[in-house]
């Protein structure tokens, strides 16, 4: 390796790790290839790579291309890109400190969510207005889920029975500020075609209801909102994947954690634990498995009868 080379052994280092040994390597042109892991695996379906050597990756400018499948499966772009999408926590956390320092990271603007303006709180209202049909099928839709007064007046959970968002029950997420970030709306009918309508907004960029979170205790990760409920100090992630802000403010916090999916996701959970399982919060990783037909929402927050473990 050239003189010039050094600072970039690091990232090459990281690059080697995922990706394993490489195909060709110009140090001078600071192009590196390795095995192209669409082609091998989503494409030819190889457990080990093809050989071939095609995906090609320019760590001084922070570019990649597979010349084989690059345009074909989007399998281009940053180098931080690839390294978010085959590599772990660990792999992306090192690659942002030590990137060079004319690579440019792309961030995208968090675009600023509003609750709808027929939202209604369901917290206080009229003796009257609980009259309404409107009220009656919400609420029944909540009591079918155990949700008490208690946690509509926490949550501020409301409804919404006319607009874009109608016939629907709608959680809403309040950062630090007590600034509402997001929100899920899930129709109370019975028969709908789309059971969420949330709005246009990047998930990835807010915690939800960071705001009732204690980051000096213990926190559990779960999949839905309704999960989060019955569980304190429970952060819902919003389908089976940990996003970069999460886990970098759970990696600074050093906070224990407990992950508990649905007991159908047994195989999220693994990867999960796995991800996350690494320096200061290496064994402070815990997993809890539900039957493969429940959720928490079924336990009523009650998981006690269920022991946390570690992964080996």
């Amino acid at each position: 390796m050239s003189r010039k080379n050094f600072e970039y052994e690091p990232i090459i280092d990281i690059l080697i790790d995922i990706f394993g040994d490489y195909d060709k390597h110009n140090d001078y042109g600071f192009q590196i290839s390795f095995d192209c892991p669409v082609c091998s695996h989503e494409i030819k379906g190889l457990d080990r790579g093809d050989g071939k050597g095609n995906l090609e990756i320019n760590y001084k400018k922070n570019v990649y291309k597979c010349w084989s499948c690059g345009d074909t499966h989007d399998t281009h772009g940053s180098v931080h890109k690839l390294i978010k999408k085959y590599g772990n926590q660990r792999h992306l956390k090192r690659y942002e400190l030590l990137m060079p320092e004319d690579s440019e990271m792309i961030v995208k603007p968090k675009k600023e969510v509003k609750l709808p303006k027929e939202f209604i709180s369901m917290s206080g209202l009229s003796d009257a207005f609980k009259r309404s049909h409107y009220y009656k099928e919400s609420i029944t839709y909540l009591r079918n889920r155990n949700i008490t007064d208690d946690m509509i007046k926490k949550f501020n959970i409301g409804f919404v029975y006319e607009g874009t968002y109608s016939n629907r029950i709608i959680i809403p997420s309040y950062d630090l500020k007590n600034k509402v970030n997001y929100f899920i709306a899930r129709s109370y009918l019975s028969k709908t075609k789309m059971k969420y309508l949330n709005p246009s907004a990047e998930k990835e960029l807010i915690i939800f209801n960071e705001k009732l979170i204690n980051w000096g205790e213990k926190i559990y990760l779960v999949e839905g909102v309704f999960d989060s409920i019955f569980l304190n100090n429970s952060i819902p992630l919003l389908g089976k994947n940990v996003s970069d802000l999460l886990f970098n403010k759970i990696y600074d916090s050093g906070c224990e954690v407990t992950i508990i999916l649905d007991g159908d996701a047994w195989d999220n959970t693994e990867k999960l634990y796995h991800k996350m399982n690494c320096g200061k919060l290496l064994g402070k990783i815990n997993v809890i498995k539900l039957p493969k037909d429940k959720d928490i929402a079924d336990l009523q927050g009650n998981i006690n009868d269920y022991k946390e473990f570690k992964l080996d």
